[in-house]
């Protein structure tokens, strides 16, 4: 069990740097990616499709193992 919650804990950290690299990458923080994303902020000309591809499919996955997480707390973790 520790070693499933192990590996989704590595898949998120690794999530959470390819997130940062992109961001880096186009000069942009996280909150502008959300903004962006839901349509209250403008796309900046730094941010190429490439890195807006990029962080969707990072956030994406991000989100996934998060779930993964969340999934074994609820079936495991709560008495």
């Amino acid at each position: 069990m520790f070693e499933k919650i192990e590996m989704i804990l590595r898949d998120i950290e690794e999530a959470r740097e390819e997130i940062a690299i992109v961001l880096n990458m186009a000069n942009i923080s996280f909150l502008d990616y959300i903004e962006i994303k839901r349509g209250d902020k403008e796309i900046p000309q730094t941010l190429g499709a490439w890195n807006l591809s990029a962080l969707d499919e990072e956030v994406s996955k991000l989100k996934e193992s998060i779930s993964k997480l969340n999934k074994i707390k609820n079936e495991v973790l709560t008495f």
